[in-house]
């Protein structure tokens, strides 16, 4: 914060508040982040060391936080190239730095203005709507009710958005080699749901597809198709198909090169980390696929100016 600004300077400012899943930062804290996750309800030891397992192979820990902080720095820095008009938080809904605790630094920021969004583009009552049911909670809590906020539910096609994608789709291409787009199959992906959702009438599966309709436009992949990831330990049926029954696929036509793109997520975390370089990974290469992915976005500069115009876009 710029200490030398006015009091009514700072008032003006708009704050920007980046919502995000959040995840466990050691594997000590797995069965407090699993209890934050159920509702207080205590995980089962056999979860927990399954979740355990998963994290310490990818060394430990999530880097989830840090990358949203470092987002959240440059994307203050972006926003505030004329003059010093935004404040950037991220509040996590299940982890460190909870989503109440950036509300209250917000109100005590003086922030009269702001817009609020999930690091996922996709609208859905799984993620979305659940961000925003605890945002709102926590912005009674903290008496900031006065705050003036523009939710943005969805900006799944922004074409900045398929701009970042495009260029890590395009970057993955080339680390293939010639001709790579004429024989890779690639698999956009997504994290799964449980199916009863679209039932209710969630625009999940269509928020999906806006994103890979869009791109599949920009990168036209000769062979493509999309799948649904990481489905939750719920024993209820899930959104599919699942990305190993799609392997199974293309296995079926010989050893393939394997593209798969995570258009839901935006930043490196056990979804990406394990359930694709690891577990996936090793589910193809059983199959005699060579599978490869794209690199999240995380601090991609298309990426940060892709928040900043939705942004902007909101406050018009």
């Amino acid at each position: 914060m710029n200490t030398s600004m006015s009091d009514d300077a700072a008032e003006s400012r708009v704050g920007v508040f980046l919502m995000a899943h959040g995840a466990p930062e050691s594997t000590d804290d797995i069965p407090e982040y699993l209890q934050n996750i159920r509702g207080g309800k205590a995980a089962a030891p056999e979860t927990i060391q399954i979740i355990r397992d998963r994290y310490e192979q990818i060394g430990g820990k999530s880097p989830l936080r840090e990358i949203s902080q470092n987002l959240c720095a440059r994307l203050e820095t972006f926003l505030n190239q004329q003059k010093p008009q935004f404040k950037v938080y991220c509040g996590m809904r299940n982890w460190r730095p909870y989503i109440r605790d950036e509300v209250k630094r917000m109100k005590a920021d003086g922030i009269k203005r702001a817009v609020a969004l999930c690091l996922a583009p996709q609208f859905s009552t799984w993620s979305t709507r659940l961000y925003f049911k605890v945002f709102k909670e926590a912005l009674a809590a903290c008496d900031a009710e006065d705050i003036d906020v523009s939710y943005i539910g969805s900006w799944a096609d922004h074409p900045l958005l398929i701009d970042a994608f495009e260029e890590k789709y395009r970057a993955a291409l080339e680390k293939l080699g010639p001709k790579a787009e004429e024989s890779v199959y690639t698999i956009f992906t997504a994290h799964s749901i449980p199916s009863e959702s679209l039932e209710s009438g969630d625009p999940y599966a269509e928020e999906f597809d806006k994103t890979v309709t869009n791109l599949v436009q920009r990168v036209r992949p000769r062979h493509w198709c999309k799948a649904y990831q990481s489905q939750g330990m719920i024993p209820v049926p899930w959104l599919g198909p699942t990305v190993e029954s799609v392997l199974d696929k293309i296995a079926q036509r010989g050893p393939k090169k394997v593209l798969i793109v995570p258009v839901g997520f935006v930043c490196d975390h056990v979804e990406i980390l394990f359930d694709i370089d690891i577990e996936f990974n090793k589910y193809a290469n059983e199959r005699k696929l060579n599978l490869h992915r794209t690199e999240s976005l995380n601090l991609s500069p298309t990426f940060i100016e892709a928040l900043a115009s939705v942004t902007w876009e909101n406050l018009v």
